[in-house]
């Protein structure tokens, strides 16, 4: 899974391009489907070809009525197999074991995300054990991933610092602390006129742990809905940029987002790929 070493970690910049808010039916004429429901979270984004309507795949969550998450699964359309596939389980209210050898530690009051104990090779059980920690600020956003290595607890190797602006998740800095070098920096917008409920996460740097993100509460979500990402790699100095775009939202009449179409490049911390994103909820 993750190299937490910051030079291991691949480049991500979004861009969206329409403004279009719609309402559609999904394909149906029954009105009620319009509603997706109260105190809903995304259990599904899948996503297919916009010009011949082939699906190419999915990220998914099984979600219990106890609102904890059972299973979580990439999968293929295309080959028609699974790419990952995690089946989470909880100790003590406060411990997700994401597999056998690494875990996340959440708040039992909040149930945000405090920590990551991950393996830097998880093919590897003997290898190296970092921590990544989530550090939010008063008003529950995301400010900060500091990662160290297990065996010196806070001793930060690299960081990550997101900036914030009304309501919305605006900037971010990815520092190697070891290497005293910039590794990544992203810039993101949103459209002012789409204010959807409990939309998608969008932590650019994140990598090998993206399957994660939208099923588990890493504070609040951006108020608006995305509308560029445009992150960068430095070696020295700029190395790489890609861009994705995004367009076409389609809302539900109580206000979440039922698709989008993404082009350009694919978007990794999501997870998807290139196409139009379907988006599926789960309801309290």
């Amino acid at each position: 899974m993750k190299k937490i070493l910051p030079f291991a970690l691949v480049i991500l910049v979004v861009a969206v391009v329409s403004c279009t808010k719609e309402y559609s039916e999904e394909n149906s004429t029954n009105t009620d489907e319009l509603i997706v429901g109260t105190d809903c979270r995304i259990s599904q984004v899948s996503y297919t070809d916009t010009a011949t309507g082939v699906g190419l795949g999915s990220i998914s969550a099984t979600i219990n009525s106890s609102d904890i998450v059972t299973d979580i699964t990439q999968f293929d359309s295309l080959g028609a197999q699974i790419i990952s596939n995690s089946q989470p389980t909880i100790v003590n209210s406060d411990t997700i074991f994401i597999n056998p050898d690494e875990y996340f530690v959440q708040d039992h009051t909040t149930k945000r995300i405090l920590r990551l104990n991950g393996l830097i090779d998880t093919s590897d059980i003997f290898s190296p054990r970092f921590l990544e920690d989530y550090i939010y600020d008063a008003g529950g956003y995301l400010l900060k991933k500091s990662y160290s290595y297990a065996t010196a607890p806070g001793v930060e190797i690299a960081a990550v610092d997101y900036t914030y602006s009304g309501g919305n998740l605006t900037h971010m800095n990815f520092n190697d602390i070891a290497g005293s070098q910039l590794v990544q920096d992203a810039d993101i917008t949103y459209f002012s006129n789409i204010s959807p409920k409990n939309y998608i996460y969008l932590f650019p740097d994140e990598q090998n742990y993206a399957v994660f993100n939208q099923f588990y509460n890493f504070g609040k979500k951006s108020l608006n809905a995305v509308k560029t990402i445009s992150l960068r790699s430095y070696s020295g100095s700029v190395s790489d940029t890609t861009v994705t775009v995004f367009g076409s939202y389609t809302l539900s009449r109580d206000n979440y987002v039922l698709s989008t179409i993404m082009s350009g490049a694919d978007l990794p911390s999501l997870p998807a790929q290139k196409g139009k994103l379907k988006f599926s909820y789960h309801c309290k």
